[in-house]
């Protein structure tokens, strides 16, 4: 169980980094940021990823 909060911890981490230097909160639309930054964090990593190694 341990296992699964560090690797939720691990990708949420972009979007609530920059939630939490903006100063918003969850209640705030702070989701809405932090789905956002964590979708283009890691589609940037998978397109480099893809890109690098499957093209």
């Amino acid at each position: 169980m341990q296992i699964f909060r560090f690797l939720t911890a691990i990708f949420l981490w972009p979007g609530d980094f920059v939630r939490r230097r903006l100063r918003i909160e969850v209640e705030q639309d702070g989701g809405i940021i932090r789905s956002f930054v964590n979708m283009t964090f890691w589609g940037g990593i998978c397109l480099f990823v893809g890109l690098r190694y499957f093209s």
